[in-house]
């Protein structure tokens, strides 16, 4: 019985060594125990937007280590534990020093290379793939000959890191009938990397330049306010949001993006006071984190109106709750900013936000306002949208109005404001490019 406790203790204190070699050697989780996917994801993001700056490429490498059922089967876990600890050693061994390595629940293993030219991914490929499938584990009981199957995409921007990873999941079957690593060189175009690179500059340097659009009064025809909209000026042209957006959101720099628009409008409305008030487009993730510091701290150092600045949340896709969101503005609204949502109908802005947020203006997407002479369901929105602002308390800004005809059908629905080209075309204000926000600690 003694003897069995021995080796039972034995056993376990070979598991902890195999597994604090392991935890050093892949991005695992040391509280935990599992793959620390967020650590990878954000490691990931970060050697991506490197590379962007430099003007370099990522190799990033999935390889499944086949068959390893059979031995789960007969030496279970630890002897999996064993055989990836050994497949990590003899890859760090071979790659280099700052090279990702990274292994998910599911016992795929990650390899992330920075490489100067997408040709040198074909050659890192094939080498990781020798690597792989020229060794055998054998610790005299247990006897494993490794066989992996490799999937190597080249990138430079382009996606989020965690669509590249599941895309490249999604490649697996095929990688395992082929007798050479599969390799993709990305689908990105040049122009759409050399777009992505001078935005990631534009951005890291504060550069972004912004223009104001007229929202006016549909009764007065007088502007109230005027929009702030990002502008990406290049030495070719100028680009609206709509154009460089896919860029900001690949590159993941929303809230960066967002606290540096704030500032210019900020200084804008200090500067040049005739402005009146802005509305600045703010994301939920930013408005959940720095926002509120950041604007107090902004409104008193620049000595200008909180009533001035209109925060307009808008209705990128997020995973926070109205709840979360709703202590944060109901905050800045006691310290006198006004409160805006921003494209009702579409993607975040749902019911919810609309329900449980006390909101000064409600700026109803342009989708439901173009057709609202011709479609029955648009009417119908906009109908309902209006006894809920008679209802809560709430202003109607009607977007995208592009003709007078269209201004007069959103009136009789007692929408108040109205935005568009009709209304007023946006004015760059070049000059603002060389305004530029306070670092972060």
């Amino acid at each position: 019985m003694s003897d069995d406790r021995e080796i039972l203790k034995k056993r376990l204190s070979e598991c902890e060594e195999e597994l604090a070699r392991t935890r050093e050697l892949l991005l695992i989780d040391p509280v935990t125990g599992f793959f620390n996917e967020r650590g990878f994801l954000r490691a990931l993001s970060a050697e991506i937007s490197r590379c962007l700056r430099e003007g370099s490429f990522l190799a990033l490498t999935l390889a499944e280590i086949q068959n390893l059922e059979s031995v789960e089967n007969l030496y279970g876990l630890y002897g999996v534990q064993k055989v990836l600890t050994f497949v990590a050693e003899h890859l760090k061994r071979h790659l280099r020093d700052y090279d990702l390595l990274g292994i998910t629940p599911r016992n795929h293993l990650w390899i992330v290379s920075s490489i100067r030219k997408s040709g040198e991914g074909a050659r890192l490929a094939q080498r990781i793939y020798r690597l792989l499938n020229e060794i055998s584990y054998d610790d005299g009981e247990l006897v494993f000959p490794v066989r992996s199957a490799v999937i190597t995409r080249i990138v430079c921007g382009g996606a989020t890191p965690g669509e590249l990873l599941n895309q490249s999941l999604k490649l697996l079957p095929d990688a395992r009938l082929a007798r050479e690593p599969l390799i993709l060189l990305g689908g990105e175009t040049p122009r759409q990397k050399t777009l992505e690179r001078e935005v990631f500059r534009t951005i890291a340097r504060g550069e972004l330049a912004i223009a104001l659009q007229p929202v006016i009064n549909i009764q007065t025809r007088k502007t109230v306010f005027y929009e702030v909209l990002a502008r990406f000026v290049s030495e070719e042209d100028t680009f609206s949001a709509g154009t460089f957006m896919p860029s900001v959101e690949h590159l993941g720099l929303f809230e960066e993006m967002d606290r540096q628009i704030l500032y210019k409008a900020m200084v804008l409305l200090k500067e040049s006071p005739e402005i009146g008030r802005v509305a600045v487009n703010i994301s939920q993730e930013y408005a959940l984190r720095d926002l509120a510091n950041e604007v107090l701290e902004w409104t008193r150092s620049l000595e200008i109106y909180p009533q001035d600045l209109i925060l307009e949340i808008n209705e990128r896709k997020s995973h926070f709750s109205p709840l979360a969101l709703s202590s944060k503005l109901n905050f800045l609204k006691a310290e006198g900013f006004t409160l805006s949502l921003d494209d009702f109908g579409v993607e975040s802005a749902n019911l919810f936000l609309l329900r449980d947020i006390p909101w000064d203006l409600v700026k109803v997407d342009g989708r439901f306002v173009r057709g609202l002479l011709t479609n029955d369901f648009d009417r119908k929105v906009l109908r309902f949208l209006s006894d809920c602002a008679a209802l809560l308390g709430f202003r109607l800004v009607a977007e995208q109005v592009e003709e007078e005809r269209i201004l007069k059908e959103v009136a009789r629905f007692g929408v108040l404001y109205a935005q568009g080209f009709y209304c007023g075309e946006p004015e760059l204000i070049p000059e603002t490019r060389l305004i530029k926000p306070p670092r972060r600690d």
